[in-house]
This record gives C-alpha cells, sequence and structure tokens, in this order.
C-alpha cells in the first residue's frame, strides 16, 4: 500500500472515495461514489465522475467475496442507469467479459485530488448483468476474475469425432472411433496412483 495513501487514512477525518473503471466497448466508464477526481490507472489520466453523463451513477460495490469449490474471488458492482439505454448499454452481450476495475482511496479536501495512489481492490470481469426495477432502476454487474474461466468444465474438450473435425476440418482421423476409454486430462494432472 502507498505510505501516501497510508498516511491519508490515518489522517482525523479521511475523505474516502471509490473508484470504479469498467471497460465497455464502445469505451472506458469511470465511476466515482460522489463528486470528481482524476487518476491514472494506466493508460493515462481520466475523469472519475460521480454521475457519468450517458451511463448513470455508481450505487456501491460490494465485499469481496472467497470463491468456494468452482468459483473464484467475485464482487457485485450496482449502477443506477440513467434511463433504459444506459442500462441496455451497460448489459450488452458485447461486454460480457470487460473488465472491471475497484479501488479505494482518500480524497485531499483542500485540493479535491487523490492523496497517493489508490489501492486496487479488485481486478475482473462482467460475469453477467441483474436489472432490478422498483422505486428505481438498478443494474447489477456480477463480476468474477478471469482465473474462474480456468475452473469451467470443458465438457466439450472430449476425444470425439465433431470435437476433432471441429480443430481440423477435413481431418477424419476419428469418424471409425467409438467407445473411447482412456481419460484425457484435460488443464490437470492425472491423479497419482499408490500401489502398495
Amino acid at each position: 500500500m502507498d505510505s501516501a495513501l497510508v498516511a491519508g487514512l490515518q489522517a482525523p477525518a479521511p475523505v474516502k472515495c471509490t473508484l470504479v473503471r469498467i471497460a465497455l466497448t464502445a469505451g472506458a466508464v469511470c465511476l466515482t461514489d460522489g463528486g470528481f477526481v482524476a487518476f491514472d490507472a494506466g493508460s493515462g489520466a481520466e475523469l472519475y465522475l460521480g454521475e457519468h453523463p450517458e451511463i448513470g451513477a455508481l450505487d456501491s460495490v460490494s465485499s469481496v467475496t472467497d470463491g468456494a469449490e468452482a468459483t473464484t474471488t467475485r464482487v457485485e458492482v450496482v449502477i443506477l442507469p440513467r434511463d433504459n439505454v444506459a442500462a441496455a448499454t451497460l448489459g450488452a452481450p458485447a461486454n460480457q467479459g470487460a473488465r472491471v476495475q475497484w479501488w479505494e482511496g482518500v480524497v485531499d479536501p483542500e485540493t479535491g485530488g487523490l492523496v497517493g495512489a489508490p489501492l486496487l481492490k479488485f481486478d475482473g470481469e462482467i460475469d453477467k448483468p441483474r436489472l432490478s426495477v422498483g422505486d428505481s432502476w438498478a443494474l447489477t454487474l456480477e463480476c468474477g476474475t478471469q482465473a474462474e474461466r480456468q475452473l469451467e468444465p470443458n465438457a466439450d474438450f472430449r476425444l470425439n469425432h465433431p470435437f476433432h473435425s471441429k480443430v481440423w476440418p477435413g481431418e477424419l482421423g476419428l469418424v471409425n472411433v467409438t467407445n473411447v476409454t482412456r481419460k484425457i486430462y484435460w488443464r490437470q494432472q492425472a491423479p497419482s496412483v499408490i500401489k502398495g
């Protein structure tokens, strides 16, 4: 953690801020939980807004949940979309897998700038959006890490003719092979056999 950020957090009344950057296909959306602040996440300084003119406002970011079994670290980013166009943009299938980054920082009340470098809490991607309609609209972006893809079952990667011909079009090496009993271990080591 940046030493200036640590000092800022230890100040008598720190002004904390949340920064969220969503790299949509149409361009990055940079949101903060109030006001505005400039921050360079690695691709040049960008302005993080309390309310994006086309998308809407950041409502909340859930705490990080640890993975269990076939899941990894996950977080939910709740956005109050400006209108149905903004909700459709955020929930568009083309944006599934878009990079989502979340930082926690401190704002200097005298200058309005960040104190030190904000702490990166999450770096992942949009898994799926969930729209809630009530007194107001809220779009929850369920986000996971890229490592979660490594835990997905690969049922389609099998030693059979359809998969073989998909990988090597026109190759008929497995056209007459049926009932393959030899297990192929994909993305993992074969279990060790204890001989006694």
